[in-house]
């Protein structure tokens, strides 16, 4: 598969569609992770197989769009069918009219896998950050009863628990919630 191009899961229930799409993806060097003629199968594949990317045909009546919205959770979704604003809740990537041309749908899905994957990163980056505050705040406070308790710097505090934790080959955050847990919060 050429480097940048998602493996992408095709939902349509429409076989002699399917196939045309399938034939499409090859010519174009996708790879085709699963297919599926209906939603719920379409929610299975996507997570057994993790798609780079969804083509979900949505018919005139929408039905599905429970499974469309729990897809959208696992990979970037492209709809192709009638655009409607409830579509928007459900977290798709974009939504494509019926007889869109082959090459705005490839571009499509890439540009969908290419954003899903870039607010994926934000994502993580996010959870890292809030870590990472969630432990300054613990470690203040353990600092701040060290330096209350013992009168210390914030310096000498800091040091004590990072030799403590690597003596007791613990992590810092673990020694941290140790002091506030055995003091109860205060100094």
């Amino acid at each position: 598969m050429p480097q940048g191009l998602p493996s992408v899961l095709l939902v349509e229930p429409e076989y002699r569609l399917r196939l045309q799409y399938k034939s499409i993806f090859k010519k174009a060097g996708f790879e085709l992770s699963g297919e599926a003629g209906e939603p719920a199968r379409a929610l299975e594949l996507a997570i057994e197989k993790k798609p780079g990317a969804v083509l979900f045909h949505l018919g005139t009546e929408p039905e599905g769009t429970e499974s469309l919205a729990r897809l959208a959770k696992l990979a970037p979704v492209l709809v192709l069918g009638k655009a409607a604003p409830e579509l928007a809740l459900l977290g798709i990537y974009g939504c494509l009219p019926e007889g869109a041309e082959d090459e705005e749908i490839l571009t499509s899905l890439a540009i969908a896998s290419a954003r899903w994957q870039e607010a994926k990163s934000l994502r993580q980056e996010a959870e890292e950050l809030r870590d990472l505050l969630a432990l300054r705040k613990i470690l203040d406070q353990a600092k701040g009863i060290l330096m209350k308790k013992h009168h210390m710097s914030e310096q000498e505090a800091h040091r004590r628990i990072q030799r403590y934790a690597m003596y007791k080959r613990l992590t810092v955050k673990s020694v941290a919630e140790a002091i506030i847990k055995a003091t109860g919060g205060k100094a």
